[in-house]
């Protein structure tokens, strides 16, 4: 896949994320009126947690610090991309932190280091973006 390809999967999964969540959110309030409710909750939560781990990170996120550190070259190109085109869902907040602080220490060939470098540029631009609307 290149890397347009796995930034376009990034986006539709986190879609789909989202779509899944607010599944959840949308059974919770009713899950207590009976007992069919309570099992479209249980089926929405079940389904989420059973999908999630693959649709936010491509190849699976568990492991994936590990994969990064050993240099592994496809989960460390999902991580680029992720970090490029910064998917938002559930979670994705903290996931894109990990990624920044795993992608950071591991071993890149010098286009990779370049492409990281514009991440963390537009990192400190986002920044201070925000120092200066928070000090208004």
């Amino acid at each position: 896949m290149t890397p347009e390809d796995i930034k376009q999967q990034l986006m539709a999964n986190a879609k789909e994320i989202t779509r899944l969540n607010q599944r959840i959110d949308e059974t919770v309030r009713n899950r207590g009126k009976n007992a069919k409710a309570l099992d479209d909750w249980k089926s929405a939560c079940a389904e989420f947690h059973r999908r999630y781990e693959e649709l936010a990170f491509p190849g699976g996120y568990e492991g994936a610090h590990e994969r990064i550190l050993a240099g592994e070259p496809n989960t460390i190109e999902v991580a680029l991309c992720f970090l490029e085109c910064r998917p938002y869902f559930f979670r994705s907040g903290y996931m894109y932190k990990a990624l920044l602080r795993k992608v950071k220490q591991a071993p890149l060939s010098e286009a990779q280091e370049q492409r990281l470098h514009l991440v963390l540029e537009r990192v400190t631009q986002w920044q201070a973006a925000r120092r200066s609307k928070l000090a208004a």
